[in-house]
């Protein structure tokens, strides 16, 4: 942990390869550093200066006789890989590397880059980057900026980690207009040695970090991301803004779960599932940050508004409902009190509208009496700048109002208005430009908090979950197991299976005890979806339907190149549903399950939901929840609700399974029958093994 706090707490720092050349990556950084004022020793290196910003140069790293906490490297890369082995030998074990053109360029950079992690690692040392941009840290014992961009951040309480350096650059370059501050920031680039994990355990234990924010294009090991909060190690509020969210990424599976599981799905249940919260872009990222560092968290979703303009309001209105929140119903009390001061053309039902005339005194104390009805949970409170009231201050005032209930401002002023609220306001709170803003951000609020509640009370059920070993089925070649084994797989984990007879072509026409209506399928293990094969025939009544339907089967194969390796055959149950539940080995985020609509129609109906193996009967719920199928099982329309009790055991099951036994690739089962007599019993089952 003392290497990762060297990247943000070092009492000293090396800079390899400072500049004395303006524009220079190593001059930039070296102004940067002294410029914001660090706190510590700096020691730049460079073969042909004396001094750089009256700093003592040093013509090599091995010149420096003191202790070097952090190392940054920004010679070309064809030095790279000598000046990290000196810094090594000199027991400097926190390095930045700058310097690009590694794996990112291709498979040359990648064998380079890969040979610096192996001396990295070999020396126990941690490195940052290659390709990024630096760090940041604003807090005044520190005081360090050790990145190219000239931007001076000001102290708050978030991490923000960026996994690409230009679009930290960008951040740092619009803090002026947006009002941005940091804590800490890290460009961590190719993410070759220290990624996303890293940082966020070392963030969580920082007490000066309140929020944790990421902009990420992917994850290095998104299992260990999210079992970080499962297994409770993390609860600060944490903000994922996850790029490349097309279809691009679609895993190519031959089971119908991977087939509907994109890889931006897997992201977004996930994230959903453990309470971390997903934006949409930096405007989000940055906005919620600021609500978890500002205001208080509302206990409950009702909000109250108050405007002067009717426009914005209806926007904010609109932005409520899309984002789950509820305009709340004011008390008779607080009309009451509301008219008694509202002009008396305006109107106090929520939304409240002072009307253009709206001064700092009827905004003052209309947000007053609203945040004490008990029936308002959050305030946003909206002010379009007329020619008769100034804006600042009317934010002034409602800022100076002690309230135990977040009221959120979106100002839509003048242009002047900003830099005077930037260098007069006393409290200087986040305002907001836009008047669906608020929304988002109350709304990602509240779903932190009932989550972190949630994860809170399963936390016992994670961790048994985590903390199960691999089984391993023995003896197993990879493919997909022959539907003997595949039954006998999850019959011992107590799924329920219809009971089958598998025979040989050849004894189709022998005497055979079978009780009659049957369904038979034709098997061969290269085919996977029988049913686009006519392979499956349905209530067959007699042994001469069963004769019949077996030819057919056959004809089906033959037109193919295939032979029928054996037939299957099981009672013909009426189903008045049927059942998805499916799992598969996320290459990142490890063993998911899925639930949905099953049958032959499973990819045109698309309706399932997406959970981590690693679940709670809670999370199994909400899973269900999640679906058309789910809402019909539970009753509609005055009908029966199904067993969910035994339905989460099914699912709660395959999800052990999947965990416990690491050679499973994909599974499905599909469908799982809901019988008329309310009973579930899977009729078709596949195991596919890595």
């Amino acid at each position: 942990m003392q290497l990762i706090k060297n990247f943000f707490y070092p009492d000293s720092l090396a800079l390899i390869g400072a500049s004395t050349k303006e524009k220079r990556i190593g001059f930039e950084i070296l102004r940067s550093i002294k410029s914001f004022g660090y706190k510590g020793k700096v020691y730049p290196v460079n073969p042909k200066a004396d001094k750089i910003f009256e700093y003592k140069c040093y013509h090599s790293i091995n010149k420096i006789k003191n202790k070097i906490d952090l190392a940054i490297v920004v010679v070309p890369k064809k030095f790279v890989e000598e000046s990290i082995e000196i810094l090594l030998s000199k027991n400097v074990k926190s390095i930045i590397l700058i310097t690009a053109g590694f794996k990112e360029i291709g498979k040359e950079g990648e064998e380079i880059e890969n040979k610096i992690i192996t001396k990295i690692k070999e020396n126990r040392a941690r490195l940052v980057g290659p390709n990024c941009m630096g760090v940041i840290n604003t807090l005044d014992t520190t005081k360090l900026n050790a990145t190219f961009v000239a931007e001076k951040p000001q102290k708050g309480s978030t991490g923000f980690l960026s996994q690409s350096g230009a679009l930290a650059a960008a951040v740092l370059n619009s803090l002026r207009e947006t009002n941005i501050k940091f804590a800490h920031l890290i460009s961590v680039g190719n993410k070759a040695d220290i990624n996303e994990n890293d940082i966020l355990d070392f963030w969580q234990k920082d007490p000066n970090i309140k929020t944790i924010t990421f902009y990420l294009e992917s994850f290095v090991d998104g299992l260990n991301f999210i079992q970080l909060f499962a297994g409770g190690k993390i609860t600060k509020p944490t903000i994922v803004l996850k790029a490349g969210n097309t279809t691009e990424g679609m895993k190519a599976a031959s089971s119908h779960t991977g087939a509907l599981s994109s890889s931006d799905n897997v992201v977004d249940s996930l994230l959903k599932q453990f309470g971390i919260i997903r934006v949409k872009d930096l405007n989000e990222l940055f906005n919620t940050a600021k609500g978890f560092e500002n205001f208080v968290i509302p206990k409950g979703n009702r909000i109250a508004v108050v405007t002067n303009a009717g426009g914005p309001a209806i926007l904010a209105v609109d932005a409520l409902n899309k984002s789950g929140l509820k305009l709340a119903k004011l008390s008779k009390a607080t009309k009451l009190k509301l008219r008694k001061v509202v002009h008396p053309e305006g109107s106090v039902e929520n939304p409240v509208d002072l009307l253009p005339g709206g001064d700092v005194l009827t905004y003052k104390t209309v947000n007053e009496i609203i945040t004490q009805d008990d029936n308002v949970d959050a305030v946003i409170s909206i002010f379009v700048e007329p020619v008769m009231v100034k804006p600042f201050d009317v934010v002034e005032s409602i800022n100076n109002l002690q309230q135990k209930k977040p009221i959120f401002q979106v100002v839509m002023p003048l242009p002047e208005f900003w830099e005077k609220y930037r260098l007069h306001s006393k409290k200087q709170i986040p305002l907001f430009k836009n008047p669906e803003d608020p929304a988002k951000v109350l709304s990602n609020m509240i779903f932190y908090s009932k989550k972190k509640n949630k994860l809170r009370n399963n936390l016992r059920e994670y961790k048994s979950l985590i903390n199960i070993s691999n089984k391993n089925i023995e003896n197993l070649k990879s493919g997909f197991l022959s539907t003997e084994k595949a039954q006998k797989l999850f019959t011992g984990y107590q799924i329920p299976i219809v009971k089958n007879l598998f025979i040989t072509p050849e004894q189709i026409n022998q005497q055979i005890d079978i009780e009659f209506p049957v369904v038979v399928k034709g098997l061969n293990k290269k085919i996977t979806h029988k049913s686009e094969l006519n392979a499956v025939k349905l209530n067959i009544k007699n042994k001469d339907e069963l004769l019949r339907a077996t030819n057919s089967i056959k004809k089906s194969f033959n037109k193919i190149g295939y032979k029928i390796e054996k037939f299957q055959i099981q009672p013909y149950v009426i189903a008045k549903h049927e059942i998805l539940i499916g799992g598969y080995r996320d290459s990142s985020f490890g063993p998911v399950i899925m639930f949905g609509s099953g049958g032959k129609y499973v990819e045109v109906y698309n309706d399932s939901s997406l959970i981590s193996a690693f679940c709670s009967e809670e999370d199994i719920d909400e899973m269900i929840n999640n679906t058309s199928i789910g809402k019909i099982l539970k009753g509609v329309r005055g009908e029966k609700s199904a067993d969910i009790s035994e339905l989460k055991r099914i699912i709660k099951q395959a999800a052990i399974m999947l965990i416990e036994n690491k050679q499973i690739d994909e599974f499905d089962i599909n469908p799982l029958l809901l019988s008329m007599h309310g009973g579930f019993t899977a009729v078709d089952v596949r195991v596919k093994i890595k």
